[in-house]
């Protein structure tokens, strides 16, 4: 069956009187009826908000309708806030009593053919009266505060400026005459009109105030009682503010002279509503589900389902979450027990979530929690949880058995909550397995209906973990394996990984692990370059990653672990390219080359360090043939970073190898290739800073001009592209 959402509103035909209210619904209407005086009242139906209001009055409403005819009242039902202004007001509420006596007046139940004429004379009083009203205008106006007013005076100071108005037309009657006239029909009709007003605690303050002086200045009538819902102390503060009193119940007590109290449901009665219909909604998969669904909906449904609203609430959030959940495996208790959290205490909602993230960070190895924020963060739950509520033990314990990584130390007169405590492997591995709220893989999608924002699956983890501990080349594989797979639109699995590890390395990681993953980051960096080449022209690339990640895996190892870890990453590494950005990031930064020194704290190599790394790769640059030079991901920053070491020749003796022949130049002026980006396209250029350091940057632009003209169509194509560039360079 096809479970919608059934939104905050009202019993309505067909749904099911849950809390009993039907009994009492039927007494408040034979009262309004029997018991009333004929002079006309104002009923208060008093709750708070998500009490069932509403609900009530739809059942009142219904049990009028059921009376037998002779007593039968007609229910005028008069929605305020549907309403502009205060004349709009007056329009619809005496078309909605006219409308209803026009009903009496063509009914053909036992009305005689007598009552049926006095309906009618009521419905053209009504009618008369209405009209005069309109005409009057802005004159039937409240001109002084309510309070101390008997109950018709308002409407007589009200007719009394409309009189003024008038004078001098004598045409029609005032509308003093009207009203008399209007009481007296109503008198003879001796039929009961109930007109009925939800929500008037949802009004605007000024609109609660103007609706409240409607009642009492033009709706003293004979036979005619309003029974208007409201939360009384919602209700009275609107009062005072709008109206400037100091006491709004005293002055709510001038207008309604009886109120009738909604029942409050028992607890248990929620609870039982609550589990019969979530039953029709998910099934748990066994017993032990089962079994502790039942602790939450008695435990945490006892604390957070206090009112009609708040079970109508978490069923509504339950049908729209279950979907898109089914096939992810979640657990029905977990998420039942937080979505009750999340309607009736969204502050612990919110601890709850922070709290998740973090530890499942934890279990990545890519967070640390220091003592001082543990025991913030349990002093943070506990006033999130409200006071006292852990006295009780056994909720205490229920309630921290849906989080990961704690445990509790219990005195005889107190308690201690210990909080992101390390999770055994088995107990991490069964809360994957049945999709619990504690588990990494999982919690996320109890917030936001999507996998966790970390995007590895507690298994990618174990495998790269693994991987760093049979040794570097394994480690890379995985690496790669990892930056193949998409964790967003735009970030690869691997791209996530390290950028969780530049906030905290992993914890549980020795010395042999961190330096072996140092290495595959030396060994694979130019790799996910040239599966992806456009991730190194944005500006936050797996680059950037892989450097942060590598700056905090450092300071895991000591000053002489770190050597021999640079050592062979300069001396070994395969992407030669990421080495040399790291090499000019440090060159500059030491000061050793431009203006841009930095503090020595921002250093990632040490003085000493850096003297090795610039021997290693100046070697490792002079050895490179010039066949190599065209292979590596950037060779032109390769050339600065060797000239910026201090060799000015070695990189000009290599250019000129590169571009001795015709086909060698094309080939290498493609590679030094930039671009530039202006508000009207993207070019590519090449520009005269960038290449005259290491060749004669106008004879190889007039070798480019001359090779356009080549007999080779490829060649003659290739050139007047690296021309075009050479000229969009000087533009």
């Amino acid at each position: 069956m096809k479970e919608t959402l059934t939104g905050d509103r009202a019993l309505g035909p067909g749904d099911k009187d849950k809390l009993d209210f039907r009994s009492l619904a039927r007494n408040l209407a034979k009262s309004l009826v029997d018991r009333m005086s004929e002079g006309g009242a104002v009923v208060g139906l008093e709750g708070a908000w998500g009490s069932g209001k509403s609900s009530l009055l739809y059942l009142v409403e219904e049990e009028l309708g059921n009376l037998p005819n002779h007593s039968r009242a007609s229910v005028v039902r008069f929605r305020p806030w549907l309403i502009g202004n205060r004349d709009a007001l007056l329009a619809n509420l005496f078309a909605s009593m006219t409308a209803e006596i026009d009903r009496v007046a063509s009914s053909d139940g036992d009305y005689s053919k007598v009552a049926k004429s006095k309906a009618k004379r009521a419905a053209s009083a009504v009618r008369k009266f209405a009209s005069g009203l309109g005409k009057a205008g802005a004159a039937v106006e409240v001109v002084s505060d309510l309070v101390g007013f008997a109950p018709g005076t308002l409407l007589a100071k009200g007719m009394q400026a409309a009189g003024e108005l008038a004078a001098g037309d004598t045409s029609e009657p005032g509308l003093e005459t009207l009203k008399g006239s209007l009481v007296k029909a109503l008198t003879e009709l001796g039929h009961r009109f109930i007109v009925t007003i939800d929500d008037v605690d949802r009004l605007e303050p000024k609109e609660i105030l103007e609706v409240l002086r409607l009642i009492r200045s033009v709706a003293d009538f004979p036979n005619v009682t309003y029974l208007l819902c409201y939360d009384i102390g919602i209700l009275a503060h609107s009062i005072e503010k709008a109206a400037e009193v100091e006491d709004g119940r005293a002055y709510l007590e001038k207008i309604v002279q009886l109120t009738v109290a909604v029942p409050k449901p028992e607890p248990f009665q929620l609870r039982q509503w609550f589990g019969d219909e979530l039953s029709q909604l998910a099934s748990p998969r066994d017993q032990d589900e089962l079994s502790r669904l039942r602790e939450v909906i008695d435990h945490e449904g006892g604390r957070q389902l206090r009112t009609p609203r708040s079970v109508i609430r978490t069923l509504d959030a339950l049908r729209f979450v279950l979907p898109s959940l089914q096939e992810f495996n979640v657990d029905l208790a977990d998420l039942v027990w937080l979505l009750l959290i999340k309607d009736g205490n969204p502050g612990l909602y919110r601890w709850i979530e922070s709290y998740c993230g973090t530890a499942a960070s934890l279990s990545l190895g890519t967070a640390r929690v220091d003592g001082a924020e543990k025991l913030e963060t349990a002093s943070a739950l506990k006033i999130a949880v409200g006071a006292d509520s852990f006295e009780y033990r056994v909720y205490l314990f229920d309630f921290l058995d849906h989080l990961p990584g704690v445990d509790v130390e219990l005195t005889t007169d107190s308690y201690e909550i210990d909080l992101y405590r390390e999770v055994p492997d088995n107990e991490r591995d069964a809360a994957i397995s049945r999709g619990r709220l504690k588990s990494p893989d999982h919690y996320k999608f109890f917030f936001a209906l999507s996998k966790p924002s970390h995007a590895l699956a507690q298994g990618d983890y174990d495998a790269i973990q693994m991987a760093t501990s049979e040794g570097a080349e394994e480690t890379a594989k995985q690496l790669l394996k990892l930056y193949g797979e998409a964790a967003t639109s735009s970030l690869s699995k691997a791209d996530v990984l390290l950028e969780r590890m530049r906030g905290a390395s992993p914890s549980n990681w020795d010395k042999h692990q961190v330096t072996n993953f140092l290495m595959a980051l030396s060994n694979v960096m130019d790799e996910t370059h040239r599966r992806r080449a456009a991730d190194a022209s944005v500006l936050n690339s797996v680059w950037d990653r892989a450097e942060r990640s590598m700056v905090v895996l450092l300071t895991r190892l000591t000053e002489g672990e770190r050597t021999q870890a640079l050592k062979r990453m300069f001396r070994d590494g395969h992407a030669i390219s990421w080495l040399t950005a790291l090499l000019r990031r440090e060159i500059w930064a030491h000061g050793r080359f431009g203006d841009r020194r930095r503090h020595q704290e921002s250093w990632y190599f040490s003085e000493n360090n850096l003297n090795r790394i610039i021997k290693q790769m100046t070697k490792r640059y002079r050895d490179m043939p010039a066949s190599e030079v065209l292979k590596i991901v950037d060779p032109l920053n390769m050339f600065f970073a060797w000239l910026e070491s201090g060799d000015e020749t070695g990189p000009r003796q290599l250019m000129a190898s590169c571009i001795r022949t015709n086909l060698g130049l094309i080939d290498t002026l493609e590679k030094l290739t930039s671009y530039t980006v202006s508000t009207r396209d993207r070019y590519d250029v090449l520009q005269r800073r960038a290449l005259e350091p290491f060749l004669d940057y106008s004879k190889a632009r007039r070798r480019v001009e001359t090779l356009q003209k080549d007999r080779n169509s490829v060649i003659s194509k290739r050139a007047k592209t690296l021309a075009r560039a050479f000229s969009d360079a000087e533009r």
